[in-house]
């Protein structure tokens, strides 16, 4: 079922909106056929995105949720009322999708010139060869999702952004309300070095007309947001930065504006019940209490800082980490937000191919603390004093290897 996502890995991260035009055009633009919440920021999207849906499916709708990445299989990020798609329906999505690969259908250009004539009729020519291009793992598993949940007739399709926003395979969609949740240095080689850069990726989501909710409050960036909304015309909701219980505070703040700001109807009981019942695998998840283990899915000094907060609310003692992150993360400063909760520190990596040297992490980390190294999670769990908490953090790709290591 996935050696067609396998490969297509090879065509990595190429942001741009041509290829899931092409995609969705040709399933009959199946985006247009429900109503969305769309969610960008650079921590708490997800949980936002999870709370919203949650909340929405107690109230009584159809919910679908599409949100990245997962953590054992790609069907996790395409559900409908907390449930995965089917492997059923995800094999009908990719095969429908399959058969519109360019390396098949558009790899003749005499035999495709009619039927891309027909499709982008009011297109310039010379777009052409790039509108139907290859499209990447991430386009393809937005055109299933988007063909599922238009295929199970859903209320509403909470949508969560990839990367960024503006080039995001998701930002086709006209929805209710939009959400940045926060913005922070994430992705610099591809959003910009910059905060306003960054922000200026994100706050691209906004539609003429369409309100937005920020948790924001940083001026440079906010600052984006609020020129944006300006220029389209269209109301932003701001929500305090001073509430207790830190991003999770936050990210519910986001979560009922959005809704509110939607004009759906939800009761208050339905409310209460779906933040009860939000189920987000990976993030801040205690999957032992005696001993205590936590595992973290933060994958940068934001998510670390928001991580730390957490713990001090919640746990006043120091923990053991282990941390593996992927290649082009900063953790220098991830380490550094992390610090005042670490007593131990073993570096590792996942299983991902992606994943950063454990040594050569160890020899570049500037922060005084005890540290070894483990080539695995195993290895780095062997390693742990079982006397201290335990902390796994840095990648979800870690995590992902550690909670399977617990089902095994």
């Amino acid at each position: 079922m996935y050696k067609y996502l396998e490969s297509l890995e090879k065509f990595g991260i190429n942001l741009g909106l041509e290829r899931i035009t092409c995609l969705l055009s040709n399933l009959g633009n199946p985006q247009q056929k429900f109503k969305s919440i769309h969610i960008a920021g650079t921590n708490g999207k997800g949980s936002t995105a999870a709370m919203i849906a949650s909340i929405l499916a107690e109230a009584g709708y159809k919910v679908g949720l599409y949100t990245s990445p997962h953590l054992f299989d790609y069907r996790e990020r395409i559900k409908i009322n907390g449930k995965d798609i089917s492997k059923k329906d995800f094999q009908e999505g990719l095969e429908l999708i399959k058969k519109l690969d360019p390396e098949n259908e558009f790899s003749d250009p005499q035999k495709s010139k009619k039927r891309i004539n027909s499709l982008f009729a009011r297109r310039e020519p010379r777009i052409y060869s790039q509108v139907c291009n290859q499209p990447t793992i991430f386009e393809v598993l937005t055109a299933v999702a988007f063909w599922y949940f238009a295929k199970k007739k859903v209320d509403y399709a909470v949508v969560e952004v990839g990367m960024g926003g503006r080039l995001d395979a998701t930002n086709v969609i006209t929805p209710l309300v939009s959400v940045i949740t926060n913005i922070d240095y994430e992705h610099t080689e591809v959003l910009g070095k910059t905060l306003g850069k960054i922000a200026a990726e994100k706050a691209a989501i906004i539609r003429p007309g369409v309100p937005v909710v920020t948790a924001e409050t940083k001026p440079q960036a906010l600052g984006v947001i609020k020129r944006t909304a300006k220029k389209q015309g269209t109301v932003l909701v701001g929500v305090s930065g001073k509430l207790r219980g830190g991003c999770q505070a936050l990210n519910t703040a986001c979560a009922l504006s959005a809704i509110l700001v939607s004009g759906i109807k939800v009761s208050k009981s339905a409310i209460k019940r779906g933040l009860q019942k939000v189920n987000w695998p990976g993030r801040f998840q205690i999957v032992s209490k005696k001993p205590l283990i936590m595992v973290d899915g933060a994958h940068n000094p934001a998510g670390a800082k928001a991580l730390r907060v957490m713990i001090k609310e919640m746990i006043p003692n120091k923990f053991t980490v282990i941390f593996g992150c992927q290649q082009t993360k900063d953790y220098q400063n991830f380490i550094k937000e992390l610090k005042p909760v670490i007593s131990n520190l073993i570096i590792t990596k996942s299983s991902h191919k992606q994943a950063a040297d454990p040594v050569v992490i160890s020899k570049k980390l500037k922060a005084k603390l005890p540290i070894h190294i483990a080539h695995s999670i195993s290895e780095a769990i062997l390693r742990w004093d079982k006397k201290t908490p335990l902390l796994i953090t840095g990648s979800l790709f870690l995590v992902a290897d550690a909670l399977k290591l617990r089902q095994n």
